[in-house]
């Protein structure tokens, strides 16, 4: 069905499940009054997605290309865009933003990149595509000053091409979830194995190196073996699954921590946790932490991108070292403070996310389409 409403084509890497897709479902499901919205996606794998989170409406094109030379894919890809005749063209993740900027000069559409991480160990041969190909890019949204700031540096990338705009969070929403769910608290931590008044650590993750659930473990095991008390429940999937649950045996708190697996009621495990704890080697904002202050869970964190720029330390959480004793010691510290401290704290983590909600992220995101379609 035609529209007058100018067409935006996201253009993901996949849609999997993760913040960088959800991201993307926010900015269709909140923008789609002023843009008429198509959704490709370029590699499919057989894990759980965000497919069925795709607001109606909008129309979805699963490619599956294998590489660059994927003639096959790039010559879909190419008819998709004459079909659809895309006015802005938004990307995200280098394989998408590469892509996407190849095909541009054959189109007039405006492209929009996206940069979501400080890679420190990028192949120089995709720096120098990502510098070359910024001179065709409308703009090259940043999630955090952080990020802006270290690409633009490491990539040569003047620092003006970037556009920071925060992740949000859906505020309204959580605060709805929260009243409505403080009766089923008890239930769901018996179905965990957790005890009614017992700690818990939540994390939301993918099982990845990036993520270093290596370090969290080894950490939180130092932290119980020094008197510490509670358990760590890690919800995400990937390639180091069986690896961490080995090493949980192998700590001999396989019993303490609970692998919750790859799921999408994710709301429901925070609003029966304590504290969010972090232990990633890099990110660019991390929506999953910002959704824990959101819940009023302090935050315990490795100082990395984004993070930097919204936890005040000792008032909504407590920085890590990325060492397993410095991850014990603050656990200890955090879980000795007073109930009255801690009610501070949490009450701190939830003013702090009511800076970064949804509504304020997609409308920076409206004022950035129809500033480059102007």
């Amino acid at each position: 069905m035609k529209t007058d409403k100018p067409k935006v084509v996201m253009v993901m890497n996949d849609f999997l499940i993760g913040g960088i897709q959800k991201l993307a479902i926010d900015q269709m499901k909140f923008l789609r009054d002023d843009f008429d919205f198509v959704l490709i996606t370029l590699m499919q794998f057989e894990k759980g997605d965000f497919y069925n989170l795709v607001p109606d409406g909008v129309k979805v094109y699963k490619l599956n290309f294998k590489s660059f030379l994927d003639i096959k894919s790039l010559f879909a890809l190419v008819k998709i865009f004459i079909k659809e005749k895309p006015s802005i063209v938004k990307t995200a993740m280098f394989f998408s933003n590469t892509i996407v900027r190849f095909i541009k000069p054959f189109f007039g559409f405006v492209v929009i990149t996206a940069e979501h991480n400080t890679e420190t160990k990028r192949p120089s041969s995709h720096m120098f595509l990502n510098r070359l190909l910024s001179h065709i890019t409308y703009t090259i949204i940043a999630d955090s000053k952080t990020v802006a700031d270290h690409v633009s540096k490491v990539e040569k990338i003047p620092r003006d091409k970037f556009t920071v705009i925060y992740n949000g969070v859906e505020i309204n929403e959580i605060e709805n979830f929260k009243a409505s769910f403080s009766s089923e608290r008890e239930n769901v931590r018996n179905e965990i194995s957790v005890g009614k008044d017992e700690i818990l650590f939540l994390t939301v993750a993918r099982l990845v190196i990036q993520k270093n659930h290596d370090l969290m473990i080894r950490g939180f095991a130092k932290y119980l073996k020094n008197g510490g008390v509670g358990k760590l429940a890690i919800i995400g999937d990937g390639v180091l699954y069986e690896n961490l649950k080995k090493l949980a045996v192998d700590l001999n708190v396989d019993k303490s921590v609970i692998f919750l697996g790859e799921r999408q009621d994710i709301y429901k495990y925070y609003s029966i946790s304590d504290f969010f704890l972090l232990t990633s080697i890099r990110e660019g904002f991390c929506i999953s932490a910002m959704n824990g202050l959101a819940f009023g869970l302090p935050l315990i964190s490795t100082r990395v991108a984004g993070v930097v720029e919204y936890l005040k330390e000792g008032e909504n959480g407590y920085f890590i070292d990325d060492n397993e004793d410095s991850i014990a010691s603050v656990l200890n510290k955090l879980t000795s403070l007073s109930d009255q401290e801690i009610s501070i704290m949490k009450n701190n983590a939830v003013i702090t996310a009511k800076d970064f909600s949804v509504e304020a992220h997609v409308e920076k995101y409206r004022k950035i389409f129809k500033d480059c379609l102007a």
